[in-house]
């Protein structure tokens, strides 16, 4: 593959990752395949049936992205672990980055990266949109959370590269999210434009600490942020569509030749303020590779044609272009694709039931629940008469997965039989309240599974009435552990850090005594 060889239209196909909605090669792939020479896919739950349908769609997309365009397909995918696991079934599940913190090693990271890795390659998918290099400095972050390695800069980097080092190992492009750093908004990007107002000092020291570190480690790519940091851009536009932070401090400063990549450009930060087939143009100006638009044909071809007519208007050069595509061609022309297209399910289904992969993942996952507070409530009797309360399983941002088919009632109805369990809203109901409220004398302990009950407060105001009319009571976090600050009085506390099917698992475990809880919180309380 030669860029000499492409015509302008196919270099700007390159520069576009794009998403659809089906499990199967539809007419909307299809199209922007071969009318837009798109040369990259991201992938989502909703693209995602099993692992064979995944393993045949990739190649069936190889097959029609080399025999129209000459060039094969970054296929990418949010595969962080934990809360945005895009595919649930037929792979390993692991912990997400908070959990893995909790519960293990620097080391535990690289191991992590290398069987995950391991595991995409031979499915096809060689991009992973991780690891998040976010700094969680603010507990009312909306968006981030329990997807970061947590609040110290130093204890994120080095999980994140050594995350890294085993993803890269395995032959995945590694990208490490989102620059300059996402941890320190309490507004979702997905929802609106934010802002980090620090000076540089702190930046340096905090937001962009990992990253450096990232790149030094040699990352493949590096996904902008939709926030606004004053610091480095005198106006209101966002990290994305800036010249002075993706070619000014990350490329110049920060010396990182690698891919740049945008976080969807559909997102509300963008779409709503500059709108997203303006800003693909806008953000190739400031210096990125990639524009992803994840969702929307219309879009996406708009957005193609945009920077086709800025190229061919003079707006921007095509020498521009062809430094990000030679950039883009450089990294595939490394990929293993032909291994790839010759291989059968059945060579790569030991891989992916690889029991190494999943007793690991199982151990990082029960060594991270962390018990914060036991006044003699775990574990739990057998002879004791349980009431558990559970939140809808929804998702809260827009980078989560569907939590349709996981239930704390289910795991734990399994696991302890003489137990009730009341499913309450996000935002519990005064009638929920009220109902709990009459029955809560009724049994020997209560455990409240909470879901960002700091963000949420009618969560906490529940568990304060059902704390005055039973003592006894159990508080699991099943996202971020910042929970117990609204209500330090419960005698019980443990944080889960994610509602998932192996932190489930863990919380049984906790609850009858075989493990201790001894995972270490990565963010102050």
């Amino acid at each position: 593959m030669n860029i000499k060889n492409m015509s302008l239209e196919q270099k700007i196909g390159q520069m576009f990752i794009v998403g659809f909605e089906s499990p199967y090669v539809d007419e909307h792939i299809t199209k922007v395949i071969k009318e837009c020479h798109l040369g990259n896919i991201i992938y989502f739950s909703r693209n995602i049936k099993d692992s064979k349908q995944l393993f045949e769609m990739n190649k069936e997309l190889q097959k029609m992205a080399l025999s129209e365009n000459n060039a094969p397909l970054f296929i990418s995918i949010d595969q962080e672990g934990g809360m945005v696991t895009r595919i649930p079934k037929g792979a390993t599940f692991f912990p997400g980055n908070m959990a893995l913190s909790a519960g293990g090693t620097s080391e535990d990271a690289y191991k992590q990266g290398c069987y995950c890795g391991e595991e995409l390659n031979v499915l096809g998918i060689n991009m992973n949109l991780a690891p998040v290099l976010d700094v969680n400095i603010n507990s009312d972050n909306p968006v981030i959370g329990v997807r970061s390695y947590g609040e110290d800069p130093k204890r994120v980097s080095a999980f994140g590269t050594s995350y890294i080092k085993g993803l890269q190992e395995s032959g995945i492009i590694a990208t490490g999210k989102h620059f300059p750093g996402h941890g320190d908004t309490s507004t979702d990007s997905h929802l609106d434009l934010s802002s980090v107002p620090h000076d540089k000092k702190r930046l340096d020291q905090v937001e962009l600490y990992p990253f450096k570190k990232a790149i030094e480690s040699g990352i493949n790519a590096i996904m902008s942020a939709h926030v606004v940091f004053p610091a480095y851009e005198s106006e209101n536009l966002p990290a994305t569509l800036s010249k002075k932070v993706l070619t000014g401090l990350l490329k110049n400063t920060l010396g990182f030749n690698g891919l740049i990549l945008t976080d969807c450009m559909e997102m509300k930060a963008i779409d709503t303020y500059f709108g997203t087939e303006k800003a693909a143009v806008m953000a190739v100006e400031a210096g990125a590779d990639l524009i992803c638009i994840s969702h929307s044909l219309n879009k996406q071809v708009q957005a193609y044609n945009n920077l086709l007519d800025a190229v061919k208007t003079g707006r921007i050069s095509e020498e521009r272009i062809d430094e990000s595509v030679s950039r883009i061609i450089s990294i595939k022309n490394k990929l293993k694709i032909d291994k790839f297209l010759n291989s059968s399910f059945e060579e790569i289904e030991t891989i992916l039931n690889n029991e190494t992969h999943k007793e690991f993942a199982q151990k990082i996952s029960e060594q991270s629940i962390t018990l914060v507070k036991n006044q003699q409530m775990l574990p739990l009797k057998n002879t004791e008469k349980i009431l558990t309360i559970s939140t809808n399983a929804i998702s809260t941002t827009g980078a989560d997965d569907s939590l349709s088919e996981r239930s704390i009632a289910k795991v734990i109805g399994n696991g302890f039989k003489n137990f009730y369990n009341e499913v309450i809203d996000i935002k519990p109901t005064a009638i929920q309240v009220e109902h709990i409220k009459e029955i809560a004398t009724s049994f020997d302990k209560i455990i409240v599974f909470t879901y960002n009950a700091h963000l949420y407060r009618e969560q906490a105001e529940l568990v304060s009435k059902i704390y005055d009319i039973n003592k006894n009571l159990i508080v699991i976090s099943m996202r971020n552990p910042y929970d117990i600050k609204a209500f330090s009085y419960v005698p019980c506390y443990a944080a889960a850090y994610e509602y998932t099917p192996i932190s489930l698992n863990s919380l049984i475990k906790l609850l009858k005594g075989d493990i201790k809880g001894s995972g270490k919180l990565p963010v102050s309380l």
